[in-house]
């Protein structure tokens, strides 16, 4: 959640109109202070980061690690995405209860389960038709507030879909970042 809300007041911040010239002298900061507390966060007793806060890093990092316990959902989640439609056996990982409370942040997987490749793709291109159509409703707004409202809601959704989606995939460690409109 502070990461979707870091980049919805990021996004806020261009929108309202900062030059370019502070937004690339703070990405110049940013990029190497991140760089350096990710390296930090992963070794022992750092200062940082609550225990299980680490373990979800170092799941995604070293998958096969701490595939019985913290990247056990994530394995599960890209093993389900693709199965196709009517899979109703027991090894699937909806029915077989692979996922923990599926209906929330692994939503995603198994809408891939259930729906295969076409249904994530339908379930993608709705969720950008929302977003586009709030940076459209924005371009056409009179004033700055309004361009500012369209922008963090449209950039909102974004986010959260982008997160949700890469965590279902394990393109990310895991966040529980809900998928917005989907997850219970």
């Amino acid at each position: 959640t502070t990461i979707c809300t870091a980049l919805v007041i990021c996004l806020l911040i261009y929108v309202g109109g900062l030059s370019y010239k502070f937004i690339g002298t703070v990405l110049l900061i940013l990029v190497p202070v991140a760089i350096i507390f990710l390296s930090i966060a992963v070794q022992p007793n750092q200062p940082f980061l609550k225990d299980y806060q680490q373990k979800r890093i170092l799941a995604f990092l070293e998958p096969e690690k701490y595939a019985s316990d913290e990247a056990y959902q994530q394995k599960n989640s890209e093993m389900a995405i693709g199965k196709g439609l009517n899979n109703n056996t027991t090894t699937s990982v909806k029915n077989g209860n692979y996922i923990s409370e599926p209906q929330t942040d692994f939503i995603f997987a198994i809408i891939g389960e259930e729906l295969g490749f076409v249904g994530c793709c339908i379930i993608i291109a709705l969720l950008l038709l929302v977003v586009i159509q709030c940076i459209l409703i924005g371009m056409r707004s009179r004033d700055l507030a309004g361009k500012i409202i369209c922008s963090g809601v449209g950039g909102l959704i974004g986010f959260q879909s982008f997160i949700n989606i890469s965590v279902a995939t394990n393109m990310l460690p895991n966040t529980g970042v809900p998928l917005p409109f989907i997850s219970y």
